[in-house]
């Protein structure tokens, strides 16, 4: 399934020639942050459930209100990640959608979007995750994904979760044959683990040896 078979095609639109009064009562059928504004199947803004609640003058039309939409959609070919993206930026539980004509033709609801994502290959797959620091000025994706195959290993997926002029923290999926083996591997290439692993046998020895010979100290 694509995420364009997520669309809803229900009529929540409101028309700019709408009262305060008449939108607010959409807003108590519904459960969105915003309602998209539509003019001859165009999309001409967004207006905030908040920003509504706020006017004294309930009879005014929106058509006045201009000043106060936020203008934001998405396309019907976007990405998972655009979509992502765009409802993060706008902080909306809502996305209008429109075609290629750019006329409105449904909506994108955040939850739906999330269960879309949540059964991509990349998160319904089991595999092991990797939280990995470097210094910005050496790290390359390439080296990640050289290092991960040249164990054998199989990337599910692979981000960028923070960056700044001195340190790069990824995220990476994989299926891994030999996690350890792979985890000692980065090591070797300078590169941090930041998560904790119960797999991660070569730290757990490290501490047992230390214990060790703590241990023989004190005899």
């Amino acid at each position: 399934m694509e995420l364009i078979d997520y669309i809803s095609k229900d009529d929540i639109s409101v028309d700019n020639q709408k009262t305060v009064a008449q939108t607010l009562e959409v807003f108590d059928a519904i459960s969105y942050s915003h309602i998209p504004v539509v003019h001859e199947k165009k999309i001409i803004g967004n207006i905030a459930k908040e920003d509504l609640d706020s006017l004294d003058d309930e009879t005014q039309k929106l058509e006045v209100l201009e000043y106060m939409y936020e203008f934001f959609f998405s396309k019907d070919d976007d990405t998972l990640l655009d979509v992502i993206s765009n409802f993060a930026e706008h902080n909306t539980n809502i996305l209008p959608v429109i075609n290629k004509q750019n006329e409105y033709i449904g909506y994108l609801d955040l939850n739906d979007t999330l269960d879309y994502f949540s059964n991509t290959y990349f998160l319904n797959t089991e595999g092991n995750i990797l939280l990995l620091e470097k210094n910005t000025k050496e790290f390359t994706m390439s080296e990640v994904c050289q290092i991960v195959e040249a164990n054998d290993n199989q990337i599910l997926g692979c981000f960028v979760s923070k960056k700044n002029e001195e340190h790069t923290l990824i995220t990476l999926k994989i299926n891994s044959i030999n996690i350890n083996e792979l985890i000692q591997s980065f090591r070797r290439y300078d590169y941090t683990i930041v998560n904790n692993l119960t797999e991660d046998s070569y730290l757990e020895g490290l501490k047992k040896r230390s214990d060790y010979f703590i241990k023989y100290l004190n005899i």
